[in-house]
């Protein structure tokens, strides 16, 4: 019932995408509405229908030996004090991230009902329904990245930090200032372009660039990490580069990135998007020695898709067909998370 409600929920955001045109106040309430129902969806969910809300129950309860966040012990002792009710730290958590997010939607896009499924289809289930700390740091990593398009670059070294309160690994977003947001000639785009190809021939080929790194400390770490797999304490599971999703995703970066000259007119921050990704994807590869911190990492870098996934309307004539496309992406990835992630139970 629950994973009904939000998958209807989605489809309904996309399709008041396309009326765009008509009755804006209209269409506000439903976006408000949507937001309201999605946060609440995310902060009164049932314990249990994600993998992680059991281990949070652990260290709201300090049962577990993971250490985490000081934010999460605060926000833990706060709910002890005035509730002490567990839920009401996922209620928080979905305070936090959700509103903020879609609130950045509507800055950064005016189709912001297709940001909005993009993000359901996904990210929600992925962060704000399962790694609620990553979730609530990508709130302020958002917020930051409006204010880095709009060359406030001040405003987004300050929020990227105040979401490593909430995740230490929001720390990493701070890489993106190295990619300058300048329109890209041909060989840059032709650079983008292989950079997946080279990626995928690292991991076919078993090829471990990190051990190059001439630091004695990062290979050290990599050496501790290799005895922590060995003994079976990382887990053995590979980075697998064909996952059907991974697949998709990686065609909508290929036609965005073909219809470049088109969609850079829509989009001021294109080029920046289009870099994001394929640095996640090259990280990916990049770390597959490590596939838990790789898949994290890809994931952490990934929030680009959900501005980029939704240009591909304006690179599509009738635009309705590009909305169209948006929408069965949006099923597909939502349906491989279930089915293949299997992030929520079906049967809660």
């Amino acid at each position: 019932m629950f994973v009904a409600v939000l998958f209807i929920l989605m489809l309904l955001m996309v399709t008041f995408s396309f009326f765009e045109e008509e009755r804006p106040l209209v269409r506000w309430l439903v976006f408000i509405s949507a937001v309201i129902i999605v946060t609440l969806m995310a902060g009164l969910r049932p314990i249990g229908i994600d993998k992680d809300s059991y281990n949070y129950v652990g260290y709201y309860w300090g049962t577990s030996d993971e250490t985490v966040e000081n934010s999460f012990l605060y926000i833990s002792t706060l709910v002890r004090t005035l509730f002490d009710d567990v839920q009401w730290v996922f209620i928080i958590y979905a305070l936090i991230a959700i509103p903020l997010k879609c609130f950045v939607f509507t800055k950064l896009s005016n189709d912001f009902f297709l940001l909005m499924a993009v993000y359901m289809c996904n990210f929600m289930m992925l962060h704000d329904m399962t790694q609620i700390r990553i979730g609530a740091a990508m709130a302020f990593v958002f917020l930051g990245f409006y204010y880095l398009v709009n060359d406030r670059k001040l405003l987004f070294i300050l929020l990227t930090i105040i979401a490593s309160f909430f995740h230490i690994s929001a720390i990493l977003i701070l890489l993106i200032l190295l990619f300058r947001n300048n329109e890209m000639k041909v060989w840059h785009r032709i650079v983008l372009a292989v950079i997946p190809f080279i990626t995928f021939l690292t991991v076919a080929l078993n090829i471990d660039i990190v051990t190059l790194i001439p630091f004695d400390f990062i290979q050290s770490k990599l050496a501790i990490y290799e005895q922590l797999r060995d003994k079976g304490i990382t887990g053995d599971e590979k980075v697998n580069l064909l996952k059907p999703a991974l697949l998709v995703k990686l065609t909508a970066y290929y036609f965005v990135l073909w219809k470049y000259n088109i969609l850079k007119e829509y989009c001021p921050y294109l080029t920046r998007l289009l870099k994001i990704f394929a640095f996640s994807y090259f990280c990916y590869g990049l770390l597959s020695f490590m596939p838990i911190l790789a898949q994290r990492v890809n994931e952490l870098f990934c929030f680009v898709e959900i501005c980029m996934v939704p240009l591909i309307i304006y690179a599509i004539t009738p635009k309705w067909v590009g909305r169209v496309f948006v929408m069965i992406y949006t099923i597909g990835i939502f349906v491989g998370n279930l089915v293949f992630a299997e992030l929520l139970q079906l049967s809660m």
